[in-house]
């Protein structure tokens, strides 16, 4: 007894009960392989994609409270993973385009252009929010789905490994343990295999889930906090044009 809990233990026995397992065994131990390395490349290449955005998104914003629009616009392209970047140039965009083609009102229509003005805006900001929360989102359903299925997979071959190990019973006729510690031990593989893969990658789709959660707040603000500034700037500039 105490040798084969040794074996299954011991770091070398337990590569080779796997080298040593049935071709079904190792396919399904190369399959979690590949599926936890897959995520842990999703999981660092989100890390790393959410730093450059937290980090753009405070500088963009520092620049949008500290510059006029104008100014904030010929610099917006330096932010190219900001999401509130992306969702000020769109905006900026289409609002000069739209006051272009109401050929400059006067005061009399201040009520009427403002109004659709902030219809305009309203559109395409809730555009490019989807836009970039969807963004955000890109990859995430690769954890989910390695999260989800390794423990399956895993399971899949713990019942491969106990089938395999009650057929070297019936072939052999032994009962002990001996005879079927690698067909169990196999199993245990499977089975401690698809956990590792699958915990670290729920894990990580939970804590970005949260991020993207977080982000999708942050531009819900900068757009009311936009809506606001550029209404002002409207205002004061249909008072100017009217005197």
């Amino acid at each position: 007894m105490d040798s084969v809990l040794a074996q299954l233990t011991d770091g070398q026995s337990l590569l080779q009960v796997v080298f040593e397992g049935t071709l079904i065994g190792q396919l399904v131990l190369v399959s979690l392989l590949l599926l936890s390395s897959l995520s842990w490349a999703v999981i660092i290449l989100k890390g790393l994609q959410f730093y450059r955005f937290q980090k753009e998104d405070q500088n963009f914003l520092n620049l949008f409270r500290e510059s006029s629009l104008d100014q904030t616009y010929k610099q917006v392209d330096i932010f190219p993973q900001s999401s509130l970047a992306y969702i000020f140039r769109k905006a900026y965009q289409e609002i000069n385009q739209t006051y272009r083609r109401l050929q400059k009102p006067t005061s009399q229509h201040s009520e009427a252009t403002v109004s659709l003005l902030n219809e305009r805006l309203q559109r395409v900001m809730e555009r490019s929010f989807n836009e970039r929360y969807a963004y955000s989102e890109h990859r995430l359903n690769i954890l989910a789905s390695v999260s989800g299925a390794s423990p399956y997979v895993g399971l899949f071959g713990t019942v491969l490994g106990v089938i395999d190990a009650f057929q070297g019973i019936g072939i052999s006729g032994i009962t002990s343990l001996a005879a079927v510690a690698p067909g169990i031990s196999e199993a245990l593989i499977a089975t401690a295999a698809g956990l590792l893969a699958a915990i670290p990658a729920l894990m990580a789709f939970n804590h970005y889930r949260n991020k993207v959660r977080n982000l999708g707040g942050q531009m819900r603000d900068f757009s009311l906090e936009l809506t606001n500034r550029i209404e002002w700037v409207l205002y004061e500039q249909l008072a100017q044009s009217g005197k």
